[in-house]
């Protein structure tokens, strides 16, 4: 038993990697972080990574060795559950690439738990999306797509018949993917001052709402739209996909739109794992339901942040999305309230500030909205505010003074190239 009380993070998403930081900074408490993968990835610009068009240094961070720059300990494997009377969390025994066990199952002890496993994309039960779509959940999921497209750009070189990639799904992960690939496209082209005539890539995405970005502000679609016709991007809405097929995606209305890739960004559920953890109350989308100070309703000692939370705020009809926004100022409430609550203080609710929106279609520039609904912003301006959400998470996660320095150095010197990267 440790003279601090443990807590325990499960997941290194945006709010759990900065929750983690934010507690073990304090050093009052003895804080282990739990995720599945070695490195921690922002997921905002996993379409970069898909596309390859990712240009910086700091996108992707070892959580070992940020577990030792800011004291929390790091542990990789899968949760399995969560064993709320023993107060320990079950790790499935560990498997190497040949899908082998080399470690046996394993039981952390905790006296406070933080569930942040974060989502997935919901697939609604379409047919055929499991089996000939791709998504972006994480990493390995960017990687797989970016080796897919690059054959596929390839091929199209060689042949001059144009690659087809459908979207379905017009949020923030689709516009900003396909507004990348058209940037990730002029690195095929052979030679300099071609034109509309000379595409190699054809991107339709599809939005089964009558407008793109449903719920989203409407001087906000109406600029991203434009830019995206500009940028040559198809976009059809009314088409709610019912089946995906090899090399096809058919739509309820019976229109079929040929595809040799299709990227499934239709929206986000609670990842599966976190039905099975332990007996939470669970909203329909599959998310823990927590109160307005982020604690589960059957435990006060185990909480749940950013996707895997469902929080609805006293004056709204319905739970906040899941957004890195929202994550992250869960994540720096909690690091402050549970300190609080750990020495038996009495924290305040949860308050969300909506800081607003930014879409950022690459060639085609930033544009979002910033605090007011009203208050529309583009070019420089907003390109600047939405390279500081990260550079804003990044000093979060490597601390004031390593946080400055790195991200000091990444600026002189990012790791910009050509417009397509084929590896890391």
């Amino acid at each position: 038993m440790t003279d601090r009380q443990r807590v325990l993070i499960l997941g290194g998403g945006s709010g759990g990697l900065e929750l983690a930081c934010g507690l073990a900074s304090g050093g009052r408490l003895d804080v282990t972080l739990v995720d599945r993968v070695g490195a921690h990835v922002w997921k905002p610009r996993l379409h970069e990574f898909a596309a390859g068009t990712v240009d910086t240094s700091l996108s992707e961070i070892s959580f070992y060795t940020l577990a030792a720059l800011r004291g929390f300990r790091f542990e990789q494997g899968d949760v399995a559950r969560i064993d709320r009377a023993g107060r320990r969390v079950v790790l499935r025994a560990f498997s190497d690439v040949k899908h082998e066990a080399v470690a046996p199952e394993r039981a952390l002890p905790f006296e406070r738990c933080v569930v942040a496993l974060g989502g997935v994309t919901a697939d609604f039960g379409t047919p055929g999306v499991k089996e000939h779509a791709y998504s972006l959940d994480g990493r390995a999921d960017a990687d797989a797509f970016r080796q897919s497209f690059v054959a596929m750009m390839l091929k199209a070189r060689a042949t001059g018949e144009p690659a087809r990639i459908v979207i379905v799904g017009s949020g923030a992960t689709g516009t900003e993917l396909a507004a990348n690939l058209r940037e990730a496209e002029h690195a095929f082209f052979e030679r300099k001052g071609h034109d509309d005539r000379d595409r190699l890539l054809r991107i339709t995405i599809l939005e089964a709402a009558p407008e793109i970005m449903p719920g989203g502000d409407a001087k906000l679609r109406t600029q991203v739209l434009q830019r995206l016709d500009a940028l040559g991007i198809d976009v059809v809405t009314n088409a709610k996909v019912s089946a995906v097929e090899a090399g096809l995606v058919r739509t309820a209305s019976g229109a079929t739109y040929p595809a040799d890739a299709v990227m499934w960004a239709a929206g986000l559920t609670g990842a599966p794992v976190l039905k099975d953890l332990a007996d939470f109350e669970m909203d329909r989308k599959g998310r823990i339901v927590v109160d307005d100070r982020l604690r589960t309703t059957v435990d006060p000692l185990v909480y749940a942040i950013g996707d895997a939370a469902s929080l609805t705020p006293a004056d709204a009809k319905a739970p906040l999305p899941p957004t890195a926004q929202i994550a992250s100022q869960e994540a720096r409430y909690l690091a402050k309230a549970l300190s609080e609550a750990v020495h038996g203080g009495e924290p305040a609710a949860f308050a969300y500030r909506n800081k607003g929106q930014l879409i950022s279609l690459a060639g085609a520039g930033t544009v979002g909205i910033l605090g007011s609904r009203d208050f529309i912003v583009n070019g420089r301006f907003a390109k600047a505010a939405y390279s500081a959400l990260e550079r804003e998470h990044q000093w979060t996660v490597l601390g004031p003074v390593r946080g400055t320095v790195a991200i000091l150095a990444d600026l002189a010197m990012p790791t910009r190239g050509p417009a397509l990267k084929l590896h890391g």
